[in-house]
C-alpha cells in the first residue's frame, strides 16, 4: 500500500486508469464501486451480478447517470461500450473476465464455487485477481495463487479486510521481533455460535445483507 496514492496520481496524470472489472453487486461490491469513483487512476468499467438492476444501482449510487450505463451479454459489446466511454452492466461472469478492457478481476460474491471459477477464468485470459470472497480463499486459495503466479498475474486478497489487515499486523509485529502466539480480529459481531440464517434474518434485511453471510460472521470466532 505504501506510495499507492502517489502512483495512483500518475497513472491519472498520464490519462490513463487501471479498469476494474467488478462481480457481485452486494453489501462489499457496491462499496468498492462507490469508493473507486472516489479515487484517482482507477475505475469500476464493468459490474456484473445475477440481478443486473442490481449492478444498474450500484453505478447509480455512485453518481453515474442512467444513459451512461448500458448492458453487455458478451465481451465484445463491453469492450465497445467501454470505448464510447460508457460503464458496462451484465449477468454473464464471461463479460467481465474475457473482456479485453479490464485489467484486473474483483470477486465479491462470497460463494465459493464461483469464486473459484472467477478465478480460474480470470487467470487464463491475462487478469490480475482481487479476492474479496474469502470463502473461495480459505479453502483453494493457495492453489489459485500458485496458478496466478506461474502465468504471471498477481492473486491478492484486498488490503483492508480480512485476512490482509491480519497479515499486515502480524508482519509489523514479526519485524518488530516479536513471537506472535496468536492472531484474530475483534468481532464486529456479538458472538452466538447457534446462529442460523432464520435467527438473523431480521438484522441482515435491516442492514440490507444476505442472511446467510451476517450468520457466517456471527456464529464462528474468526480466528487464525
Amino acid at each position: 500500500m505504501l506510495n499507492l496514492n502517489t502512483k495512483l496520481r500518475e497513472l491519472d496524470e498520464q490519462g490513463k486508469k487501471i479498469k476494474m472489472g467488478v462481480v457481485g453487486a452486494g453489501q462489499m461490491g457496491r462499496g468498492m464501486v462507490s469508493q473507486m469513483f472516489c479515487m484517482k487512476g482507477i475505475y469500476p468499467a464493468i459490474i456484473s451480478d445475477l440481478d443486473v438492476e442490481r449492478a444498474k444501482r450500484a453505478y447509480e449510487l455512485a453518481g453515474v447517470k442512467s444513459e451512461d450505463i448500458v448492458f453487455a451479454s458478451k465481451p465484445s459489446e463491453a469492450d465497445n461500450g467501454i470505448q464510447k466511454g460508457k460503464y458496462v452492466i451484465t449477468d454473464n461472469l464471461d463479460v467481465v473476465t474475457k473482456s479485453l478492457a479490464t485489467d484486473v478481476v474483483i470477486d465479491a460474491t462470497g460463494v465459493p464455487e464461483t469464486g473459484a471459477r472467477i478465478t480460474l477464468d480470470s487467470i487464463y485470459n491475462g487478469k490480475h485477481i482481487v479476492m474479496l470472497n474469502v470463502e473461495t480463499d480459505v479453502t483453494v486459495g493457495p492453489i489459485l495463487k500458485k496458478m496466478a503466479d506461474s502465468a504471471g498475474v498477481v492473486y491478492t486478497v484486498s488490503a483492508g479486510d480480512e485476512p490482509g489487515a491480519i497479515k499486515e499486523l502480524y508482519d509489523f509485529a514479526d519485524a518488530m521481533g516479536f513471537e506472535v502466539l496468536v492472531a484474530g480480529k475483534g468481532k464486529n459481531n456479538p458472538l452466538n455460535v447457534e446462529a442460523t440464517p432464520d435467527t438473523a434474518r431480521e438484522k441482515a434485511l435491516a442492514n440490507n445483507m444476505n442472511p446467510k453471510m451476517l450468520t457466517s460472521f456471527i456464529e464462528e470466532p474468526k480466528q487464525w
